[in-house]
Protein backbone atom coordinates (compact mmCIF):
# COMPACT_ATOMS: atom_id res chain seq x y z
CA UNK A 1 0.00 0.00 0.00
CA UNK A 2 2.82 2.36 0.89
CA UNK A 3 4.61 1.51 -2.37
CA UNK A 4 1.49 2.34 -4.42
CA UNK A 5 1.03 5.61 -2.56
CA UNK A 6 4.64 6.63 -3.18
CA UNK A 7 4.31 5.74 -6.85
CA UNK A 8 1.17 7.85 -7.06
CA UNK A 9 2.94 10.78 -5.49
CA UNK A 10 5.83 10.37 -7.88
CA UNK A 11 3.55 10.36 -10.89
CA UNK A 12 1.71 13.43 -9.59
CA UNK A 13 5.00 15.22 -8.95
CA UNK A 14 6.39 14.58 -12.42
CA UNK A 15 3.10 15.35 -14.09
CA UNK A 16 2.61 18.70 -12.35
CA UNK A 17 4.39 20.92 -14.95
CA UNK A 18 2.24 19.47 -17.76
CA UNK A 19 -0.89 20.18 -15.73
CA UNK A 20 0.34 23.68 -14.97
CA UNK A 21 1.08 24.33 -18.66
CA UNK A 22 -2.37 23.11 -19.74
CA UNK A 23 -4.14 25.10 -17.04
CA UNK A 24 -2.12 28.24 -17.79
CA UNK A 25 -2.89 27.99 -21.51
CA UNK A 26 -6.60 27.69 -20.78
CA UNK A 27 -6.55 30.77 -18.55
CA UNK A 28 -4.48 32.72 -21.10
CA UNK A 29 -7.03 31.92 -23.81
CA UNK A 30 -9.74 33.28 -21.50
CA UNK A 31 -7.71 36.44 -20.81
CA UNK A 32 -7.43 35.50 -17.11
CA UNK A 33 -3.74 36.34 -16.89
CA UNK A 34 -3.39 36.51 -13.12
CA UNK A 35 -4.86 33.02 -12.69
CA UNK A 36 -2.66 31.78 -15.53
CA UNK A 37 0.37 33.24 -13.76
CA UNK A 38 -0.58 31.45 -10.54
CA UNK A 39 -0.66 28.11 -12.39
CA UNK A 40 2.74 28.79 -13.98
CA UNK A 41 4.30 29.62 -10.62
CA UNK A 42 2.93 26.40 -9.16
CA UNK A 43 4.54 24.51 -12.05
CA UNK A 44 7.89 26.28 -11.58
CA UNK A 45 8.05 25.25 -7.93
CA UNK A 46 8.17 21.62 -8.99
CA UNK A 47 10.18 22.12 -12.20
CA UNK A 48 12.29 25.31 -12.07
CA UNK A 49 14.18 24.32 -15.23
CA UNK A 50 11.21 24.14 -17.58
CA UNK A 51 11.76 26.73 -20.31
CA UNK A 52 8.13 26.53 -21.51
CA UNK A 53 6.82 27.53 -18.10
CA UNK A 54 9.02 30.63 -18.19
CA UNK A 55 7.70 31.42 -21.68
CA UNK A 56 4.15 31.14 -20.41
CA UNK A 57 5.08 33.28 -17.42
CA UNK A 58 6.28 35.92 -19.89
CA UNK A 59 2.99 35.64 -21.73
CA UNK A 60 1.00 36.22 -18.53
CA UNK A 61 3.16 39.22 -17.59
CA UNK A 62 2.50 40.70 -21.04
CA UNK A 63 -1.21 40.25 -20.46
CA UNK A 64 -0.79 42.09 -17.15
CA UNK A 65 1.30 44.79 -18.91
CA UNK A 66 4.31 44.03 -16.71
CA UNK A 67 6.91 44.63 -19.40
CA UNK A 68 10.15 44.23 -17.49
CA UNK A 69 8.78 41.16 -15.72
CA UNK A 70 7.84 39.68 -19.10
CA UNK A 71 11.33 40.37 -20.40
CA UNK A 72 12.90 38.76 -17.33
CA UNK A 73 10.75 35.65 -17.77
CA UNK A 74 11.87 35.30 -21.38
CA UNK A 75 15.50 35.75 -20.35
CA UNK A 76 15.03 33.10 -17.66
CA UNK A 77 13.65 30.75 -20.33
CA UNK A 78 16.66 31.47 -22.55
CA UNK A 79 19.06 30.75 -19.71
CA UNK A 80 17.41 27.33 -19.32
CA UNK A 81 17.25 26.43 -23.04
CA UNK A 82 18.00 29.22 -25.50
CA UNK A 83 17.32 27.26 -28.69
CA UNK A 84 13.98 25.84 -27.54
CA UNK A 85 12.90 29.25 -26.21
CA UNK A 86 13.63 30.98 -29.51
CA UNK A 87 11.79 28.24 -31.39
CA UNK A 88 8.82 28.65 -29.01
CA UNK A 89 8.71 32.42 -29.57
CA UNK A 90 9.14 32.26 -33.36
CA UNK A 91 6.58 29.44 -33.70
CA UNK A 92 3.89 31.64 -32.12
CA UNK A 93 3.54 33.75 -35.27
CA UNK A 94 0.23 35.34 -34.24
CA UNK A 95 1.93 36.93 -31.23
CA UNK A 96 5.32 37.92 -32.65
CA UNK A 97 4.34 41.60 -32.77
CA UNK A 98 3.15 41.34 -29.16
CA UNK A 99 6.48 39.85 -28.05
CA UNK A 100 8.32 42.56 -30.00
CA UNK A 101 6.31 45.24 -28.18
CA UNK A 102 6.98 43.59 -24.82
CA UNK A 103 10.74 43.59 -25.37
CA UNK A 104 10.62 47.17 -26.67
CA UNK A 105 8.49 48.47 -23.77
CA UNK A 106 10.82 46.72 -21.35
CA UNK A 107 13.82 48.38 -23.04
CA UNK A 108 12.17 51.80 -22.67
CA UNK A 109 11.45 51.16 -18.99
CA UNK A 110 14.99 49.89 -18.37
CA UNK A 111 16.49 52.89 -20.16
CA UNK A 112 14.49 55.18 -17.85
CA UNK A 113 15.87 53.21 -14.88
CA UNK A 114 19.40 53.70 -16.31
CA UNK A 115 19.83 49.95 -16.76
CA UNK A 116 21.39 50.40 -20.16
CA UNK A 117 22.96 46.98 -20.66
CA UNK A 118 19.65 45.23 -19.97
CA UNK A 119 17.81 47.67 -22.26
CA UNK A 120 20.25 47.01 -25.10
CA UNK A 121 19.81 43.26 -24.62
CA UNK A 122 16.04 43.62 -25.03
CA UNK A 123 16.54 45.74 -28.14
CA UNK A 124 18.62 42.92 -29.60
CA UNK A 125 15.61 40.63 -29.22
CA UNK A 126 13.42 43.28 -30.84
CA UNK A 127 15.82 43.32 -33.78
CA UNK A 128 15.67 39.53 -33.98
CA UNK A 129 11.86 39.56 -34.10
CA UNK A 130 11.53 42.48 -36.52
CA UNK A 131 14.69 44.25 -37.71
CA UNK A 132 12.72 46.78 -39.77
CA UNK A 133 11.30 48.74 -36.83
CA UNK A 134 12.95 52.17 -36.78
CA UNK A 135 12.16 52.65 -33.07
CA UNK A 136 14.80 50.04 -32.17
CA UNK A 137 17.65 52.06 -33.62
CA UNK A 138 16.45 55.42 -32.30
CA UNK A 139 16.26 54.06 -28.74
CA UNK A 140 19.56 52.19 -29.16
CA UNK A 141 21.23 55.35 -30.42
CA UNK A 142 19.86 57.29 -27.48
CA UNK A 143 21.29 54.78 -25.01
CA UNK A 144 24.69 54.83 -26.70
CA UNK A 145 24.63 58.63 -26.64
CA UNK A 146 23.94 58.62 -22.89
CA UNK A 147 26.83 56.20 -22.40
CA UNK A 148 29.11 58.51 -24.39
CA UNK A 149 29.50 55.99 -27.24
CA UNK A 150 28.93 58.61 -29.91
CA UNK A 151 30.12 56.58 -32.89
CA UNK A 152 27.79 53.70 -32.02
CA UNK A 153 24.96 56.18 -31.49
CA UNK A 154 25.57 57.69 -34.92
CA UNK A 155 25.57 54.21 -36.51
CA UNK A 156 22.20 53.45 -34.91
CA UNK A 157 20.68 56.70 -36.16
CA UNK A 158 22.01 56.13 -39.68
CA UNK A 159 20.34 52.71 -39.61
CA UNK A 160 17.09 54.37 -38.53
CA UNK A 161 17.25 56.78 -41.47
CA UNK A 162 18.02 53.95 -43.89
CA UNK A 163 14.73 52.35 -42.80
CA UNK A 164 12.75 55.61 -42.69
CA UNK A 165 14.34 58.47 -44.67
CA UNK A 166 11.62 60.88 -43.52
CA UNK A 167 11.89 60.19 -39.80
CA UNK A 168 12.38 63.61 -38.13
CA UNK A 169 13.50 62.17 -34.79
CA UNK A 170 16.37 60.29 -36.44
CA UNK A 171 17.57 63.47 -38.18
CA UNK A 172 17.28 65.36 -34.89
CA UNK A 173 19.29 62.79 -32.94
CA UNK A 174 22.01 62.64 -35.58
CA UNK A 175 22.12 66.45 -35.45
CA UNK A 176 22.41 66.31 -31.67
CA UNK A 177 25.27 63.82 -31.89
CA UNK A 178 27.11 66.29 -34.16
CA UNK A 179 26.19 69.16 -31.83
CA UNK A 180 27.56 67.32 -28.79
CA UNK A 181 30.85 66.89 -30.65
CA UNK A 182 30.84 70.62 -31.51
CA UNK A 183 30.48 69.91 -35.24
CA UNK A 184 27.97 72.73 -35.61
CA UNK A 185 27.91 73.01 -39.41
CA UNK A 186 27.12 69.30 -39.73
CA UNK A 187 24.59 69.56 -36.92
CA UNK A 188 22.75 72.35 -38.72
CA UNK A 189 22.28 70.24 -41.84
CA UNK A 190 20.57 67.51 -39.80
CA UNK A 191 18.55 69.94 -37.68
CA UNK A 192 17.22 71.57 -40.86
CA UNK A 193 16.28 68.12 -42.18
CA UNK A 194 14.56 67.39 -38.87
CA UNK A 195 12.68 70.70 -39.05
CA UNK A 196 11.49 69.95 -42.58
CA UNK A 197 10.11 66.52 -41.67
CA UNK A 198 8.80 67.54 -38.23
CA UNK A 199 7.00 70.49 -39.81
CA UNK A 200 5.25 68.26 -42.33
CA UNK A 201 4.02 65.89 -39.64
CA UNK A 202 3.22 68.79 -37.29
CA UNK A 203 0.93 70.41 -39.86
CA UNK A 204 -0.84 67.12 -40.44
CA UNK A 205 -1.41 66.64 -36.71
CA UNK A 206 -2.52 70.27 -36.31
CA UNK A 207 -5.15 69.84 -39.04
CA UNK A 208 -6.73 67.05 -37.01
CA UNK A 209 -6.71 69.08 -33.80
CA UNK A 210 -8.02 72.26 -35.46
CA UNK A 211 -10.27 70.60 -38.05
CA UNK A 212 -13.35 72.50 -36.80
CA UNK A 213 -11.60 75.88 -37.04
CA UNK A 214 -10.79 77.84 -40.24
CA UNK A 215 -7.05 77.75 -39.48
CA UNK A 216 -4.48 76.75 -36.88
CA UNK A 217 -4.73 79.12 -33.92
CA UNK A 218 -1.18 79.69 -32.64
CA UNK A 219 -2.19 81.05 -29.23
CA UNK A 220 -4.70 78.26 -28.74
CA UNK A 221 -2.03 75.71 -29.69
CA UNK A 222 0.27 77.19 -27.05
CA UNK A 223 -2.52 76.97 -24.49
CA UNK A 224 -3.13 73.31 -25.38
CA UNK A 225 0.57 72.55 -24.94
CA UNK A 226 0.68 74.20 -21.52
CA UNK A 227 -2.42 72.37 -20.27
CA UNK A 228 -1.05 69.06 -21.56
CA UNK A 229 2.34 69.58 -19.90
CA UNK A 230 0.67 70.68 -16.65
CA UNK A 231 -1.66 67.63 -16.85
CA UNK A 232 -4.61 69.95 -16.37
CA UNK A 233 -7.03 67.50 -17.98
CA UNK A 234 -10.19 69.17 -16.67
CA UNK A 235 -9.46 72.54 -18.28
CA UNK A 236 -8.08 70.89 -21.41
CA UNK A 237 -11.26 68.84 -21.74
CA UNK A 238 -13.36 72.02 -21.62
CA UNK A 239 -11.09 73.75 -24.12
CA UNK A 240 -11.44 70.86 -26.55
CA UNK A 241 -15.22 70.97 -26.21
CA UNK A 242 -15.70 74.74 -26.32
CA UNK A 243 -12.80 76.07 -28.40
CA UNK A 244 -12.07 73.15 -30.72
CA UNK A 245 -15.66 72.01 -31.14
CA UNK A 246 -15.30 68.33 -30.18
CA UNK A 247 -18.31 67.51 -28.01
CA UNK A 248 -16.73 64.38 -26.52
CA UNK A 249 -13.74 66.40 -25.34
CA UNK A 250 -10.50 64.79 -24.31
CA UNK A 251 -12.05 61.31 -24.28
CA UNK A 252 -11.88 61.02 -28.08
CA UNK A 253 -9.08 63.52 -28.76
CA UNK A 254 -6.41 62.30 -26.32
CA UNK A 255 -4.41 60.44 -28.97
CA UNK A 256 -4.52 63.41 -31.38
CA UNK A 257 -3.47 65.84 -28.64
CA UNK A 258 -0.65 63.55 -27.52
CA UNK A 259 0.70 63.26 -31.08
CA UNK A 260 0.33 67.01 -31.61
CA UNK A 261 2.27 67.63 -28.39
CA UNK A 262 5.12 65.27 -29.31
CA UNK A 263 5.50 66.79 -32.78
CA UNK A 264 5.33 70.33 -31.37
CA UNK A 265 8.01 69.45 -28.85
CA UNK A 266 10.18 67.82 -31.51
CA UNK A 267 9.90 70.76 -33.89
CA UNK A 268 10.58 73.22 -31.07
CA UNK A 269 13.74 71.39 -29.95
CA UNK A 270 15.01 71.15 -33.53
CA UNK A 271 14.63 74.92 -33.93
CA UNK A 272 16.24 75.53 -30.54
CA UNK A 273 19.33 73.39 -31.15
CA UNK A 274 19.53 74.75 -34.69
CA UNK A 275 19.61 78.19 -33.08
CA UNK A 276 22.30 77.09 -30.66
CA UNK A 277 24.36 75.78 -33.58
CA UNK A 278 24.19 79.21 -35.20
CA UNK A 279 24.96 80.75 -31.80
CA UNK A 280 28.16 78.74 -31.54
CA UNK A 281 29.03 79.65 -35.13
CA UNK A 282 28.70 83.36 -34.13
CA UNK A 283 25.75 83.88 -36.50
CA UNK A 284 23.58 85.78 -34.05
CA UNK A 285 20.93 86.83 -36.56
CA UNK A 286 20.06 83.28 -37.60
CA UNK A 287 20.45 82.06 -34.04
CA UNK A 288 17.82 84.52 -32.85
CA UNK A 289 15.50 83.64 -35.72
CA UNK A 290 15.58 79.93 -34.85
CA UNK A 291 15.23 80.49 -31.11
CA UNK A 292 12.20 82.72 -31.64
CA UNK A 293 10.60 80.03 -33.84
CA UNK A 294 11.17 77.59 -31.00
CA UNK A 295 9.39 79.95 -28.62
CA UNK A 296 6.46 80.28 -31.01
CA UNK A 297 5.80 76.61 -30.29
CA UNK A 298 6.76 76.49 -26.59
CA UNK A 299 6.73 80.04 -25.21
CA UNK A 300 7.71 78.93 -21.70
CA UNK A 301 10.92 77.08 -22.58
CA UNK A 302 13.41 78.67 -20.12
CA UNK A 303 16.47 77.86 -22.24
CA UNK A 304 15.00 79.43 -25.36
CA UNK A 305 13.78 82.43 -23.36
CA UNK A 306 17.26 82.96 -21.94
CA UNK A 307 19.09 82.85 -25.26
CA UNK A 308 16.48 84.98 -26.99
CA UNK A 309 17.08 87.63 -24.33
CA UNK A 310 20.85 87.31 -24.55
CA UNK A 311 20.89 87.55 -28.34
CA UNK A 312 18.68 90.64 -28.21
CA UNK A 313 21.11 92.22 -25.73
CA UNK A 314 23.92 91.50 -28.16
CA UNK A 315 21.86 93.23 -30.83
CA UNK A 316 21.43 96.16 -28.39
CA UNK A 317 17.65 95.70 -28.41
CA UNK A 318 17.46 96.05 -24.66
CA UNK A 319 13.77 96.76 -24.22
CA UNK A 320 12.88 93.77 -26.41
CA UNK A 321 15.21 91.55 -24.39
CA UNK A 322 13.71 92.59 -21.06
CA UNK A 323 10.45 90.68 -21.51
CA UNK A 324 12.18 87.35 -22.08
CA UNK A 325 14.14 87.52 -18.84
CA UNK A 326 11.09 88.76 -16.93
CA UNK A 327 9.19 85.74 -18.24
CA UNK A 328 11.89 83.45 -16.83
CA UNK A 329 11.52 85.03 -13.38
CA UNK A 330 7.76 84.46 -13.58
CA UNK A 331 8.45 80.77 -14.17
CA UNK A 332 11.29 80.58 -11.63
CA UNK A 333 11.43 83.41 -9.12
CA UNK A 334 14.99 82.62 -7.94
CA UNK A 335 16.66 82.40 -11.36
CA UNK A 336 19.95 84.17 -10.64
CA UNK A 337 21.04 84.85 -14.22
CA UNK A 338 17.64 86.10 -15.37
CA UNK A 339 17.65 88.72 -12.59
CA UNK A 340 21.27 89.57 -13.42
CA UNK A 341 20.47 90.24 -17.07
CA UNK A 342 17.39 92.28 -16.14
CA UNK A 343 19.69 94.45 -14.04
CA UNK A 344 22.21 94.67 -16.90
CA UNK A 345 19.46 95.81 -19.26
CA UNK A 346 18.39 98.56 -16.85
CA UNK A 347 21.99 99.71 -16.56
CA UNK A 348 22.25 99.83 -20.37
CA UNK A 349 19.05 101.89 -20.41
CA UNK A 350 20.76 104.19 -17.86
CA UNK A 351 18.23 103.36 -15.17
CA UNK A 352 21.05 102.88 -12.68
CA UNK A 353 18.93 103.05 -9.56
CA UNK A 354 16.74 100.19 -10.80
CA UNK A 355 19.83 98.17 -11.75
CA UNK A 356 21.36 98.71 -8.30
CA UNK A 357 18.16 97.67 -6.55
CA UNK A 358 18.00 94.44 -8.56
CA UNK A 359 21.67 93.60 -8.18
CA UNK A 360 21.69 94.18 -4.43
CA UNK A 361 18.12 93.12 -3.66
CA UNK A 362 17.99 90.02 -5.86
CA UNK A 363 21.22 88.87 -7.46
CA UNK A 364 23.62 89.20 -4.51
CA UNK A 365 20.96 87.78 -2.19
CA UNK A 366 20.95 84.60 -4.30
CA UNK A 367 24.75 84.59 -4.64
CA UNK A 368 26.71 86.98 -2.37
CA UNK A 369 29.97 86.17 -4.19
CA UNK A 370 28.79 86.86 -7.74
CA UNK A 371 31.70 88.92 -9.07
CA UNK A 372 30.02 90.00 -12.34
CA UNK A 373 27.16 91.47 -10.32
CA UNK A 374 29.67 93.43 -8.21
CA UNK A 375 31.39 94.77 -11.33
CA UNK A 376 28.07 96.02 -12.60
CA UNK A 377 27.31 97.58 -9.22
CA UNK A 378 30.66 99.35 -9.26
CA UNK A 379 29.83 100.70 -12.71
CA UNK A 380 26.31 101.81 -11.73
CA UNK A 381 27.48 103.55 -8.54
CA UNK A 382 30.24 105.30 -10.45
CA UNK A 383 27.72 106.51 -13.05
CA UNK A 384 25.48 107.90 -10.29
CA UNK A 385 28.46 109.70 -8.73
CA UNK A 386 28.77 107.46 -5.68
CA UNK A 387 32.47 106.68 -6.04
CA UNK A 388 32.71 105.47 -2.45
CA UNK A 389 30.28 102.58 -3.04
CA UNK A 390 31.89 101.88 -6.40
CA UNK A 391 35.27 101.53 -4.68
CA UNK A 392 33.79 99.25 -1.99
CA UNK A 393 32.61 96.80 -4.64
CA UNK A 394 35.92 96.93 -6.51
CA UNK A 395 37.70 96.09 -3.26
CA UNK A 396 35.31 93.17 -2.63
CA UNK A 397 36.03 91.88 -6.13
CA UNK A 398 39.77 92.07 -5.53
CA UNK A 399 39.44 90.15 -2.26
CA UNK A 400 37.25 87.44 -3.82
CA UNK A 401 39.60 86.99 -6.78
CA UNK A 402 42.52 86.48 -4.40
CA UNK A 403 40.54 83.80 -2.55
CA UNK A 404 39.81 81.86 -5.72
Amino acid sequence: MKKLLLLGLLILFVGCPSTAINSANIYIQRGEYQRAKEQVLIGLKSDPNNYELYCLLAKTEIGLTHWTAASKAFHDAISVDSLSTLKWILKDKNNLSVYWQAFYNAAVALEMEQKYEAALKDLSFCELLNPNKVDIYILRGGIYAIEGKKDLAAQAYVKALALDPENPQAYFLIGKSFFDRKLYDSALVKFDDAIKHFDKKYKGAAKLVFKNLPEIDKLLAQKIMKLWVDKNTEELDQLIKVKLGFDAGLTTQRRNIDRFYKLTQGLSRAYYLGGMSYYNLKNNKNALNYVLKSLDLFPEDPDALFYAGELLIRAEKYEDALGYFEKITELKADDLYAWFYIAVIHSQLKDYRKAIDLLEGKVLVFNPKFIDAMRNLAFCYRETGNTKKALEYLQKIEKLEKEQ
